[in-house]
C-alpha cells in the first residue's frame, strides 16, 4: 500500500465514510495496513486473511471462493470493508465484492484501491487491472451506490475531471508536454506504435467507495 492509498482512506475517514466496525482484506501479507489509522479515530479494527488466525488476522477467509466468509457473517456484520490493493491479485474479483459486500449493514461501504496502470507486481499473483468503466458496471451489477466524490484517480482527483465526451482520460505524463510530447506522437504513428508510447503516468491507482442500500 502506498502512502496515496492511505491518503485516500483518511480522506474517507474525514468525511463520514468509513464506520465501525471496519474489516480491512487481506491484511496479513507483512506490510502496511490501515490498523493504526482505523483504531487512532476511535473505531474497531478487524483483519482477514488467507493465512492462519494470528500476527494480526482475526478471520481466515479467501473471498474469492466464499471459504471462511460465512463464518464471518455469522460472528458480525461491518459498516466498512475496504479492500485495497487486493482485487488485482484475484481471478474474481467480482466474487471477492460479492463476498465483501454480504459482510456489510445496510447502509455500510466497501472502500476500494486498485492499480489500473501499474507494472506487474505477482505477489502472491497478478491477474489483472480494473479501469474506471469496470467500477462503474459493478455498481450497476451489485446495485450499489458509487460515489462520484469519491472515484478517484488516486492523488490526482476525480475521474469525471478527466472524461470528456464520455470517455475517460488518465493523466497524462509530464514528460510528454509540448514539444517533446508532439514529437513522441509522431514517431510512434508514422511507425505504427501508437499507443506504445509512454503517454500517461506509469503508476496510476483509481479509489473507489461503494455504499450498500
Amino acid at each position: 500500500m502506498t502512502e496515496n492509498d492511505l491518503m485516500f482512506v483518511r480522506q474517507c475517514v474525514a468525511d463520514g465514510l468509513v464506520g465501525d466496525p471496519v474489516l480491512e482484506l487481506g491484511g496479513g501479507y507483512g506490510g502496511t495496513t490501515c490498523r493504526e489509522l482505523v483504531l487512532s479515530n476511535g473505531l474497531q479494527y478487524f483483519c482477514t486473511d488467507m493465512r492462519d488466525v494470528g500476527q494480526g488476522v482475526d478471520y481466515r477467509a479467501d473471498f474469492e471462493t466464499g471459504e471462511g466468509v460465512s463464518e464471518i457473517s455469522a460472528e458480525m456484520r461491518f459498516r466498512t470493508v475496504l479492500v485495497l490493493n487486493v482485487l488485482e491479485h484475484t481471478f474474481q474479483p467480482i466474487k471477492v465484492l460479492d463476498n465483501a459486500l454480504s459482510l456489510l449493514e445496510i447502509g455500510g461501504a466497501v472502500v476500494i484501491a486498485t492499480p489500473c496502470v501499474w507494472p506487474i507486481h505477482n505477489y502472491p499473483i497478478d491477474c489483472c487491472r480494473l479501469l474506471p468503466d469496470w467500477y462503474r458496471q459493478y455498481a450497476r451489477y451489485s446495485s450499489t451506490i458509487l460515489l462520484d466524490t469519491h472515484f478517484v484517480f488516486i492523488g490526482y482527483g476525480k475521474v469525471d475531471d478527466y472524461r470528456e465526451h464520455g470517455v475517460d482520460h488518465f493523466p497524462k505524463h509530464p514528460g510528454l508536454i509540448g514539444l517533446a510530447g508532439i514529437r513522441s506522437r509522431i514517431i510512434h504513428r508514422i511507425f505504427n506504435t501508437a499507443g506504445r508510447g509512454v503517454q500517461y503516468r506509469p503508476h496510476i491507482a483509481i479509489g473507489a467507495v461503494l455504499k450498500k442500500h
